[in-house]
């Protein structure tokens, strides 16, 4: 077996002046891969084989570095190749008296495989958001389920305990909306929940919660509005919803119950539970009322 040299090696192995940078040795490969003359090898500088961006990290950050701990490892820089293209790779840089020993890996394949890991990474998290979202949202309107409006206003129940805002619960029922299934049919039932829907989004803010509560009720929880701003809006709500045509003259209507949170009932345990109930008490009392309207808990008398 003939003894093997560094001309064996299937890295880039070079040594540069510490003081001037030229090159003073380069392996066989190092001169196939970066098209150096065998012959000329002192007349190249380390800055004539390395991109721009990797000279500007040598001075600021390898030769300090050598200087002070003799070595550096695993360094990721730029190669300038035969071919003018630029190459990733990683280098480890030594420093024995006044030179610099580099042995110098390609490392192509590993930065593809790394972007692609990052790539494939991004792909399942954005799936994984996806299948969240799905989990949270009601097929049919869009907007979100019951466990995804616990979920957000369990975390609103943390902001009101630091800075307490007035919050209002509506619970919003679809007035004869069975008789709309039967005389109508379920694709329109469906039509109507959804156009419900669409309005109860133009009407809220981000700020508020809006949720499809199950069947044809609904919920939503307005962030920092008191007692009066929650009439008002209750008010245009009933509006807007009666520009529902159903047929002829007949719009659609719904009934709303309404309770306050008041500061002192966030130390329930049951805070959420407590005041979608007081709102369905109130909506209860709205459909005996002959419906198409809005009842507050706080204005019914329960004796």
């Amino acid at each position: 077996m003939r003894k093997p040299t560094l001309d064996s090696f299937p890295c880039i192995l070079i040594i540069t002046d510490m003081q001037t940078n030229r090159l003073e040795y380069c392996n066989k490969y190092a001169m196939e891969v970066l098209a150096i003359d065998s012959n000329k090898t002192t007349e190249y500088s380390l800055f004539d084989i390395i991109s721009k961006a990797s000279s500007i990290f040598f001075e600021s950050y390898i030769r300090p570095t050598i200087v002070s701990s003799r070595s550096c490892q695993e360094i990721q820089m730029s190669l300038l190749l035969n071919t003018n293209e630029k190459v990733p790779v990683v280098a480890n840089v030594e420093l024995v008296e006044s030179k610099i020993y580099w042995s110098i890996y390609i490392a192509v394949t590993r930065d593809k495989l790394y972007q692609e890991l990052l790539a494939a990474r991004e792909h399942l998290e954005n799936k994984t958001e996806e299948l969240t979202l799905l989990t949270r949202i009601d097929p049919l309107t869009s907007l979100f389920n019951r466990r995804a409006a616990i979920d957000d206003f369990t975390k609103v129940i943390h902001q009101l305990h630091r800075n307490f805002v007035p919050v209002s619960f509506l619970l919003i029922d679809i007035d004869c909306f069975k008789k709309i299934n039967d005389t109508y049919g379920h694709d329109r039932g469906d039509e109507i929940l959804i156009d419900l829907s669409s309005i109860l989004k133009k009407v809220t803010r981000t700020s508020d919660i809006v949720a499809r509560w199950g069947g044809e009720e609904f919920l939503v929880v307005l962030y920092n509005s008191n007692i009066e701003n929650t009439r008002i809006f209750c008010e245009r709500l009933h509006i807007e919803v009666n520009s529902i045509k159903l047929t002829g003259d007949n719009n659609l209507s719904i009934s709303v119950g309404v309770a306050a949170l008041k500061a002192d009932n966030l130390t329930c345990s049951d805070v959420i539970e407590k005041h979608v109930k007081e709102a369905d008490i109130a909506l209860y009392e709205a459909k005996n009322n002959g419906r198409s309207r809005t009842e507050f808990f706080d204005d019914i008398n329960l004796n």
